[in-house]
């Protein structure tokens, strides 16, 4: 089931990451970071149409991203951890994060012009989540989303990719579905 979650607050900044699609690495064809970018664009581009994937717009300034190199008597290897906030906290949403609540994923994370690729099938990255609370009736109220793992290869970088799954699912259908 692809889901895609619409964000309040999109900003449109040319060098500032505005969207993620988090891919449950068990539902993709296997590839790792030696896999050549045109095999690994194609297997997230043309994603089956069943698949656990989930789209959704970054909140603005909300979004951390850290991938240093740890070198190792075996090699160097990258430490990714990634955080962002999605809102608005509710059941659906809850629900759905809940599918994704300590599984294996493949993150792309999107700019304008570059779309950054974390994780591999063969290294997959750990997906959690919280509730996010503020005791302020202004404050930012959601879910806090943490994406972390270690693997080999940098991370990988394309400039156009045109996903197939854009077109073809909303949120809003998951009311539906539950």
């Amino acid at each position: 089931m692809i889901q895609e979650i619409c964000n309040i607050g999109n900003e449109h900044l040319i060098d500032t990451f505005y969207k993620v699609s988090i891919f449950e690495a068990t539902q993709l064809t296997k590839f790792n970071h030696l896999t050549a970018d045109a095999v690994i664009q194609d297997i997230l581009e043309n994603v089956a149409n069943d698949a656990q994937v989930l789209l959704a717009d970054l909140l603005p300034n909300s979004i951390s991203v850290s991938n240093p190199v740890k070198v190792k008597a075996s090699g160097t290897t990258n430490n990714t951890s990634i955080s962002f906030v999605l809102t608005p906290q509710d059941k659906n949403l809850q629900t759905l994060l809940n599918t994704y609540q300590n599984k294996e994923v493949v993150i792309l994370i999107s700019k304008r012009n570059t779309t950054h690729l974390y994780g591999t099938t063969a290294q997959p990255l750990l997906f959690t989540f919280s509730e996010l609370n503020n005791a302020r009736p202004d404050g930012l109220k959601g879910y806090s989303v943490s994406i972390s793992g270690e693997g080999y290869g940098d991370v990988k970088l394309f400039e156009d990719i045109a996903f197939n799954i854009y077109n073809r699912g909303l949120a809003f259908q998951l009311a539906q579905q539950l």
